[in-house]
């Protein structure tokens, strides 16, 4: 599941931020939360365009949420083991046990997360949910993501 996500937000790249795919130059998982806030601010400032951050690529006001319902208090590593564990919280969200347990289809599912990251498809239009914004766009066929959710609930016997 998280290939699934990371793949079109950032192709796996722990350390990456809106506009910075592939950058390594700053190690975002030896930063604090509190310090990775404060550079998403930064980005935004300095007009990057955005300020989505992360493997995940989560934007300031989810982020924000995530810390508070995480009971964080901002001095922790943004890890990846963290950045891991704020993506099951979204997809969490985007009712991940449910879609296990057989509740909601492939289809429904794709279209939850589709809403919380920008990369992924909101259906077979292979268009983002925030595409009328200009800037998001989907970075992966739909096809693949109906595919590798059901190959991911057929492997868990769902």
């Amino acid at each position: 599941m998280l290939d699934l996500l990371a793949q079109p937000e950032s192709r796996g790249n722990y350390n990456a931020w809106f506009g910075k795919v592939d950058q390594s130059e700053i190690d975002l998982t030896r930063m604090t939360v509190s310090e990775v806030r404060a550079l998403q601010s930064r980005l935004l400032e300095s007009g990057n365009g955005g300020s989505a951050i992360g493997r995940y690529q989560i934007i300031p006001s989810t982020f924000d949420r995530l810390i508070d319902r995480m009971g964080l208090t901002g001095e922790e590593l943004f890890s990846r083991q963290l950045q891991d564990r704020m993506a099951l919280r979204l997809a969490n969200h985007a009712g991940m046990s449910s879609w296990m347990r057989g509740g909601i289809s492939d289809h429904d599912f794709a279209h939850n997360l589709s809403r919380i990251w920008a990369g992924l498809p909101k259906d077979a239009s292979n268009e983002s949910f925030y595409q009328k914004d200009g800037v998001n766009k989907a970075h992966i066929d739909y096809g693949v993501v109906i595919a590798t959710l059901g190959e991911i609930r057929g492997r868990s016997g769902s």
